[in-house]
């Protein structure tokens, strides 16, 4: 499958995705005003990426390694990803109650939870479109 050779761009669009959706959250319950705040963003992009990029790499890259010869984009979407949508699902809700449903632990949750989802998406049409280009 080549959309793991595309992993660079979509580890960059998981990690503006989850700074957008993350600082969204943030803002809109406590709102900071002054530029200490927009450095505050601008460097918490470096954390949020390596946090992505290990969490798309350790959960979903594997799957998509070990299947990569006998299923295209569209079947592995189709064969793990519910599965992979349960369990993620559940493991955050388990951060999420274990947090006592502290507002940054929950909204980080939410975060991770998201952003996992989309990077399905981004690798199974990156896949699809390789896909059909070889057809």
């Amino acid at each position: 499958m080549n959309s793991t050779n595309n992993m660079m761009p979509i580890l960059l669009k998981a990690a503006l995705f989850a700074t957008v959706l993350f600082w969204t959250l943030i803002l809109s319950e406590k709102f900071e005003k002054g530029y200490f705040i927009i450095a505050i963003i601008i460097i918490s992009i470096i954390p949020i990426f390596i946090i992505c990029s290990l969490a798309v790499l350790y959960t979903i890259l594997p799957l998509f390694l070990l299947e990569k010869k006998d299923l295209n984009s569209h079947e592995m979407f189709q064969k793990y990803f519910p599965y992979y949508a349960i369990i993620i699902f559940g493991i955050c809700c388990f951060f999420v109650v274990n947090s006592n449903f502290d507002e940054p632990e929950f909204m980080f949750a939410i975060t991770v939870f998201f952003t996992l989802m989309q990077s399905w998406i981004w690798l199974c049409k990156t896949g699809n479109k390789i896909d059909k280009s070889k057809k």
